[in-house]
């Protein structure tokens, strides 16, 4: 009954929410400190030659080798041609202005008005 705010249980705290909450929260950290490592992991693999081959068992020097490490160093190219959007064929129409018959004066926000300007430099 330690979770209970009454002696029966029937009134019960929101202890189960509070740690999916938490949960959640540690789940992102990770989830974004690994996608981080993995980076910084590709990185380094792509930048050292000898850190590449020992992460293989040798077959990183030929020249159709193709690896995680590889495809990140070669940076992103798409197999796609380029795309031409089509520009919408819509007319402009150009609403007429509405003329004002009257004019609303409004009361300044400020009980006082200032009663000097900015400093002169």
């Amino acid at each position: 009954m330690a979770n209970s705010l009454d002696g029966f249980g029937i009134i019960t705290t929101f202890r189960p929410v509070m740690h999916r909450r938490h949960f959640v929260d540690l789940l992102r950290r990770v989830s974004a400190a690994s996608g981080a490592a993995l980076v910084l992991a590709l990185v380094v693999f792509a930048a050292s030659p000898e850190l590449h081959g020992w992460l293989h068992t040798g077959d990183s020097d030929s020249g159709e080798h193709s690896c995680a490490v590889t495809l990140f160093a070669g940076g992103v190219s798409l197999p796609l041609g380029t795309v031409a959007v089509a520009a919408p064929n819509t007319a402009w129409h150009e609403r007429p202005a509405a003329a004002v018959t009257e004019v609303f004066l409004v009361l300044s926000r400020y009980l006082r008005q200032p009663e000097r300007g900015p400093p002169v430099s």
